[in-house]
C-alpha cells in the first residue's frame, strides 16, 4: 500500500493534544512521525475525523493526506495503540506563515518554518518541481527524516515559490512566456529578500534546493551576488540542453536516454497545469546560462550534487563540471534517480554546515 502518512508528516515527540478536540479523550497522546511511519493503519480504520468532529472514512481522505492537502494527527493509548485519527486542512494559504517575531510583515507570508528561532542559523528550503502548493508538515518531515535535522539547533523556512501565491492561477489557463519568467524573477527577489533579512539578524543563512529548486538558487545568485553563508544544490544544471529547455517552455513532455544525455521530446500535455509548470521550469533555464551569467562569481560556499544517470534533468556537462571546479565550488557525484535526491540531503547538509 502506498507510503502515506508515513515520510510526509512529522511531530518528533509524544504530546498531549487531545484536549484540543473535544471529541479526542484527554487520556489519549499524538502520536509522533516516526511511530506512524512504521505501522500505518489499515485502509478500514476508525474511527476518523475531520478537525470539526465531523466523520471521515480513511480510504477516501488517504489520496488528500499523500497530496499533502489534509495533515494526519494519530492520537493513542497509554499502549502505543491507535485509537483516532484526526485530519487537519492544509490548503488555507493563510495559514502558511514564517513564525518569527522581527519579520517584516511582508515578509511573513513568503514560507513556512519551524524550528528554534534563536538558532544562530537559519536553512532557507526551495522546493523542486516546480508546483503551485507550499508543503508544510511534510517539509517539516523532510528535513527531520531524510535531513537527519535536530530542529532543537536550527531555523527552517520552505520558502514559497510566487506560483505558490496563487495557485488558480496556474490552474485556470495557460500562462504566457513572459509571466512564466515573472513567477521566477519574483521568486528570487523573495529569497534575496529573506536572506538578507535573517543575516541582518546576526544569523547564518544556508540555502537548500533540488532540482527545480536548485536553479532558482543559481537563479538568485545571479541576479543578487553570493550573499548566503552556503547554498547545497542538487541534480540541477547550469547550461540545459537546449531542445529539452525549448520543448518544456512549449509545455511539450521532454527527458533523457538512459545515458542522461540524449535529449527525448514528447508531445505536450493536454493539462493546463502540467503545461504551467513546465513553463516555468524552462524559464529558468532556456535562455539563462548560468557558466556565463556566473563567471564572475566566487562559488567556493557552493556544494552541487548532480547525478551520473538523471534521465530527467540529465547529467552535468565536462564544461558544467569544468566551471563549477574552476570556481572553487565543491562537485559531487553520484549514480541515482532524479526522484530520489531527498536521499542525498543527510549527506549534503553535513557537508554544507561542516558536521
Amino acid at each position: 500500500m502506498k507510503k502515506l502518512i508515513l515520510i510526509t508528516n512529522i511531530f518528533i515527540s509524544f504530546v498531549v493534544q487531545g484536549q484540543e478536540y473535544a471529541f479526542i479523550p484527554d487520556s489519549l497522546k499524538l502520536l509522533p512521525i516516526q511511530k506512524l511511519a512504521k505501522k500505518q493503519p489499515p485502509e478500514d480504520f476508525k474511527p476518523v475525523f475531520y478537525e470539526d468532529g465531523t466523520k471521515a472514512n480513511f480510504k477516501e481522505v488517504l489520496p488528500l493526506i499523500m497530496e499533502n492537502k489534509l495533515k494526519p494527527l494519530m492520537f493513542v493509548d497509554k499502549n502505543g495503540n491507535y485509537k483516532a485519527l484526526v485530519v487537519k486542512n492544509l490548503t488555507k494559504n493563510e495559514d502558511i506563515k514564517i513564525e518569527y517575531e522581527n519579520i517584516p510583515e511582508s515578509l511573513t507570508k513568503s514560507g513556512y518554518s519551524f524550528g528554534n528561532p534563536d538558532s544562530n542559523i537559519v536553512i532557507i528550503y526551495l522546493q523542486g518541481g516546480p508546483v503551485n502548493y507550499l508543503t508544510t508538515y511534510g517539509f517539516e518531515a523532510l528535513m527531520n527524516i531524510s535531513g537527519g535535522i535536530d530542529d532543537n539547533n536550527y531555523f527552517l523556512v520552505n520558502m514559497r515559490e510566487s506560483q505558490t501565491m496563487y495557485p488558480e492561477e496556474t490552474e485556470r489557463e495557460e500562462i504566457t512566456w513572459e509571466r512564466a519568467k515573472k513567477y521566477n524573477t519574483e521568486t528570487a527577489k523573495t529569497l534575496y529578500k529573506l536572506i538578507s533579512f535573517f543575516k541582518s539578524q546576526n544569523k547564518k543563512v544556508y540555502v537548500v534546493g533540488g532540482s527545480y529548486g536548485s536553479f532558482v538558487g543559481l537563479k538568485s545568485i545571479a541576479d543578487y551576488k553570493n550573499i548566503a553563508d552556503g547554498y547545497l544544490l542538487m541534480v540541477g544544471r547550469l547550461d540545459m540542453t537546449q531542445e529539452v529547455s525549448n520543448a518544456y517552455s512549449k509545455g511539450l513532455k521532454a527527458q533523457f536516454e538512459e545515458d542522461a544525455i540524449t535529449p527525448i521530446v514528447g508531445e505536450k500535455s493536454d493539462n493546463i497545469y502540467t503545461v504551467n509548470m513546465r513553463k516555468i521550469a524552462s524559464a529558468l533555464s532556456r535562455d539563462e546560462k548560468y557558466t556565463e551569467l556566473l563567471k564572475d562569481t566566487d562559488l567556493s560556499n557552493v556544494t552541487y550534487i548532480y547525478s551520473e544517470i538523471d534521465q530527467s534533468v540529465g547529467k552535468l556537462t565536462e564544461k558544467e563540471i569544468a566551471f563549477l571546479k574552476s570556481k572553487n565550488a565543491e562537485v559531487v557525484n553520484v549514480k541515482i534517480e532524479h526522484g530520489k535526491y531527498t536521499e542525498l540531503l543527510k549527506e549534503g547538509l553535513k557537508i554544507l554546515l561542516n558536521d
